[in-house]
């Protein structure tokens, strides 16, 4: 199933440079206190393993869904060339980098489907 897993992150900081300027990123990034990723349902149904982060005033998110999710709602994020440094692609250990912060991108599984609050050890 590996093959099959895209992760890609994005930051609501800036469209262009944070996170693509084109639709759905433009809908799903545009409003600061309505990010779609951050709504916990809609990314269980759409079957989303998403990790949350703040950094400094921004909100970061790790994704990791399907391919075939990828290409039904955001194929501009495979097929433009441009967009291509919001993926993340594993290495031969099966580790993703990370452009900001410290969370690490989810395993994709049922458990993890959904919107994830990233904690850290001082947070406990």
């Amino acid at each position: 199933m590996e093959d099959n897993v895209i992760y890609f992150e994005v930051n609501n900081w800036f469209a262009g440079r944070d996170y693509p300027d084109c639709e759905p990123f433009l809908s799903w990034m545009g409003d600061d206190l309505n990010i779609t990723f951050c709504d916990d349902e809609w990314c269980k149904e759409n079957r989303l393993c998403v990790q949350f982060e703040l950094i400094d005033m921004s909100q970061n998110f790790r994704i990791t869904a399907l391919k075939s999710w990828v290409i039904d709602n955001c194929p501009d994020l495979l097929n433009d060339e441009k967009y291509h440094k919001f993926l993340r692609i594993p290495d031969e250990d099966g580790y993703c980098s990370k452009g900001y912060g410290n969370a690490e991108f989810l395993e994709y599984n049922a458990d993890n489907f959904g919107c994830h609050i990233c904690k850290y050890e001082e947070d406990y």
